[in-house]
């Protein structure tokens, strides 16, 4: 079995993040508020720039998994108050799923948020989406939250909340 690991993307990760990120809303539409073609008009500088923004920035962070050198799955996260941090964009490769990858990029973004001094960590899931259960596994709570999800208003996402207090 070829090593896992889940690292903070670089800067000059761009590409990867961008090939990542379109693979998962082409394999996952109904579960992120962009769509691939939002994703797909994107320029290299936007990548180039949100990669730098999401590898720097202390407020933000984007987070890969690897299986060997293969980058299968990805999470961003950004603070949202000085003790709360919001998990987006999370996916694992269909053929990675499993393999308790979700389970790794979550403890690296916990763990990043904790060291900003975060105690709660959020996230919006589709209501029919599968990653639901995931969440619900991993210690998070469905809030009284929801609202349609802005790539398709005929999908009601809802907000999960767990406490992350060391």
């Amino acid at each position: 079995m070829s090593s896992q690991s889940v690292i903070r993307i670089r800067a000059d990760q761009w590409q990867i993040l961008r090939d990542v990120r379109l693979r998962a809303l082409e394999d996952a539409p109904y579960a992120f508020g962009t769509t691939l073609s939002e994703g797909q008009e994107r320029t290299d500088r936007d990548w180039q720039d949100m990669a730098r923004d999401h590898a720097t920035l202390l407020d933000r962070a984007y987070f890969m998994a690897y299986v060997g050198d293969n980058p299968c799955g990805m999470a961003g996260c950004y603070r949202t108050a000085p003790d709360t941090v919001m998990l987006t964009a999370m996916w694992v490769a269909p053929e990675f799923r499993g393999q308790k990858i979700g389970e790794q990029i979550v403890r690296a973004v916990i763990e990043w948020a904790r060291e900003g001094g975060a105690t709660t960590l959020e996230a919006w899931v589709s209501e029919d989406n599968s990653a639901r259960f995931f969440y619900q596994k991993i210690g998070f709570e469905e809030t009284d939250l929801n609202e349609p999800l802005r790539s398709n208003s005929k999908i009601q996402i809802i907000l999960m909340r767990r406490d992350i207090t060391p």
